[in-house]
């Protein structure tokens, strides 16, 4: 009951309430990271995705892997893992979020190689140890850059692509974790994964204020 009425009630104002606040130029602190998002970017601490996944990556050897931050906004899950040792690169199809991403490792001194593109279209032909993916899920097409971080298409065309392309960026021993909430058409996303030959294990879930999100480890046949 008292998670029904979260969902019913809270979640909706909340995200009202979130909506306003990121009108502004904001912080974001996790891990001795401190990030500056500026209205239009995906903010880190106002959407519960990125902190879920940020605590999990906390139990992960990062070291000397090379690692690809798919759809990186702000840049914090990449900047996170150079922090952690790691060869960060990163990717986001909206030009804001990428200057964003830059001008926070700047500030922190970390290396971050960072492209404009719309999922894989732009990035040099390479193979990563880990990919990080904070994807778009709502089943609506997205009217602005900004609106990308939420919006994969009327039909999930954002998954078409990324698993069409995803094979040619990873290696035997690349290991995938993707973050999503049981608000996702689950079911359709996994149908298009398997159709280019990936397939989903649960290794996380969390509840947060009633919704649950759950990282999934992606393995290519």
């Amino acid at each position: 009951m008292m998670r029904w009425m979260y969902r019913r009630c809270w979640l909706p104002i909340y995200r009202r309430l979130a909506l306003h606040y990121i009108r502004r130029e904001r912080r974001f602190r996790f891990g001795g990271l401190r990030l500056t998002i500026p209205p239009g970017v995906f903010h880190p601490g106002v959407f519960f995705s990125t902190p879920i996944f940020l605590r999990y990556l906390e139990t992960i050897d990062l070291q000397d892997k090379k690692i690809l931050d798919i759809g990186t906004g702000s840049g914090v899950m990449a900047l996170f893992a150079a922090r952690k040792g790691a060869r960060a690169a990163a990717l986001d199809i909206h030009p804001l979020a990428v200057e964003t991403a830059r001008r926070n490792a700047a500030t922190l001194q970390l290396q971050l190689a960072v492209w404009q593109s719309d999922l894989f279209d732009a990035l040099p032909a390479q193979q990563f140890d880990y990919v990080l993916i904070n994807p778009p899920y709502y089943p609506r097409t997205p009217e602005t850059d900004a609106e990308r971080a939420f919006f994969a298409g009327e039909n999930l065309e954002y998954f078409e692509k990324l698993f069409h392309q995803l094979p040619d960026y990873i290696h035997a021993g690349s290991r995938i974790w993707m973050i999503l909430s049981e608000d996702c058409h689950l079911e359709k996303i996994q149908e298009i994964a398997g159709r280019n030959g990936f397939s989903f294990s649960l290794v996380y879930q969390k509840y947060r204020w009633g919704e649950r999100f759950e990282i999934w480890s992606i393995q290519h046949a």
